[in-house]
């Protein structure tokens, strides 16, 4: 169980640098106010560990391609189609991308959530 966990940590992590580059664009909040998570929805939290799952899939993937390009051209018009797919399988889940980067970024704040979605994406792998 111990590595099935650290692939689920892993592909958490390939979710959330797959949508690095929305996050980044978005406003940033004032320093001087706290930054509170937002209450997430069952079905929200669900719909994250079923996107989070395709977004691991569509970061081996590029990992793969990435091997086999012949330049960094190439790694560069790879890396965009990915995060397009990457966006699409989180639309695809019921999300919207501020959304997923939103429960990304609470799940790497918040212990309990965290492990909330790793049990999910843990229990999904099984069936």
């Amino acid at each position: 169980m111990p590595r099935t966990r650290h692939s689920l940590i892993l592909s958490i992590a390939a979710a959330m640098l797959l949508t690095a580059p929305y996050a980044m664009a978005q406003e940033q909040p004032q320093q001087n106010q706290p930054m509170t998570p937002p209450d997430f929805s069952q079905q929200k939290i669900e719909a994250f560990a079923d996107a989070a799952t395709e977004v691991q899939r569509v970061q081996t993937d590029l990992d793969s391609k990435a091997k086999a390009a012949q330049n960094p051209e190439e790694v560069t018009q790879l890396r965009q189609e990915a995060q397009q797919e990457a966006s699409q399988a989180v639309e695809d889940s019921g999300l919207s991308v501020d959304e997923y980067t939103a429960i990304a970024q609470a799940a790497s704040e918040d212990p309990d959530l965290y492990a909330m979605i790793v049990d999910l994406m843990q229990q999904r792998a099984m069936q």
